[in-house]
């Protein structure tokens, strides 16, 4: 597994920062670039971003069909787009 940490070390700006000032992710160390997106979509939807703010922000998603997780979590966002 890897372990990916974002950081503010300017103190300046983490006393204007409206933004995590920390976020630390652990991630599968084969994770592709598509599998990272979903993951980042679902960050922001778990955050409170409507689904019309997080497809605008991050477009269309590409997802790898031999994968079962991937394929579940595309279910979950197509269920949640299609009871809106």
């Amino acid at each position: 597994m890897g372990k990916l940490i974002f950081r503010y070390t300017d103190n300046d700006y983490l006393d204007v920062n409206r933004e995590a000032s920390e976020v630390s992710l652990t991630v599968p160390d084969d994770m592709t670039i598509n599998e990272y997106k979903v993951m980042c979509m679902r960050l922001a939807s778990a955050i409170g971003y409507t689904e019309k703010t997080i497809d605008k922000a991050f477009g269309d998603v590409e997802y790898d069909d031999d994968d079962k997780l991937t394929s579940v979590i595309k279910e979950a966002l197509n269920d949640k787009r299609n009871k809106k």
